[in-house]
């Protein structure tokens, strides 16, 4: 009676798939091949350090000086003496010489072409207005020049008396001329006073100009309209002089208070 086949057990199979990858791996190792001039040179060796006998055949020399103390370190050295302070003189030495003259002052030479200077433009003469209506009057510190409304006209008494004071001003160069010039007019409307007071200030100026005094020393201001607390005449200008006056020889000697006349002594009797 025929028996039926039986599967191999899972032992046998394990340990047959293991020989067959033995076997093949062996198979595998035998197929590699190796170059060994492609590999990299190896470096070289170290040299070895001196062996113990070696260095037991040449043992070290230490010189006896570093054994033995310096001679020159056992001697102590000689304080050094002190050395003598030295006077002032002898630090600083000799003083300068001391000239005998001053130097000769240096002397600018003229400038090798000529400079064209220029006169200073003479003012616009001022033609006087026989109409005009002016009233001058003299006050300690300046005047005061009155006008008809809406206009800067003189009339010849007065511009010849603003010569005559304009004259006066150009012999005293320390005074200052302010011209302080007012103009009646709208509230609503400042530039046309402004600029009536303008024209006034700058008719004044040409008479002064004229009359010999510098521009420099000339200062006019066009208010326009004045304040309303100001109880002067609106329609002016004021002329303000300030400044140094030369006094006189005998104020410059004794002071501008008055001379005094000392009584002589009286006999004795």
């Amino acid at each position: 009676m025929n028996r039926p086949l039986r599967s191999p057990s899972p032992i046998l199979a394990i340990c047959a798939a293991a020989f067959m990858t033995a076997a093949s791996g062996q198979s595998a190792r035998a197929q590699v091949s190796t170059n060994i001039e492609a590999l990299p040179e190896a470096p070289p060796a170290k040299k070895n350090a001196a062996s113990p006998s070696t260095q037991a055949l040449h043992p070290r020399h230490t010189s006896s000086s570093a054994a033995q103390p310096d001679a020159k370190s056992q001697t102590k050295q000689a304080p050094i003496p002190a050395q003598p302070h030295a006077t002032a003189s002898q630090r600083v030495g000799a003083p300068p010489d001391v000239p005998p003259h001053p130097p000769a002052p240096v002397v600018i030479p003229p400038p090798a072409v000529a400079v064209a200077t220029h006169p200073p433009v003479p003012a616009a003469p001022v033609t006087a207005v026989a109409t005009a209506k002016n009233t001058l009057t003299m006050h300690p510190d300046g005047l005061q020049l009155t006008f008809d409304p809406d206009s800067a006209d003189l009339n010849p008494d007065t511009l010849s008396k603003l010569k005559d004071i304009g004259a006066e001003y150009a012999r005293n160069p320390g005074l200052r001329l302010t011209l302080l010039a007012y103009a009646n007019g709208n509230p609503d409307d400042l530039s046309t006073p402004r600029r009536v007071a303008l024209a006034r200030a700058l008719a004044v100026r040409s008479v002064l100009i004229n009359a010999g005094v510098a521009t420099t020393r000339i200062y006019p201001r066009a208010i326009g309209l004045p304040p309303s607390s100001d109880q002067a005449p609106r329609d002016r200008l004021d002329i303000s002089a300030q400044g140094a006056v030369p006094a006189n020889a005998n104020q410059a000697q004794f002071g501008v208070a008055p001379q005094t006349s000392t009584p002589a002594p009286k006999a004795a009797p």
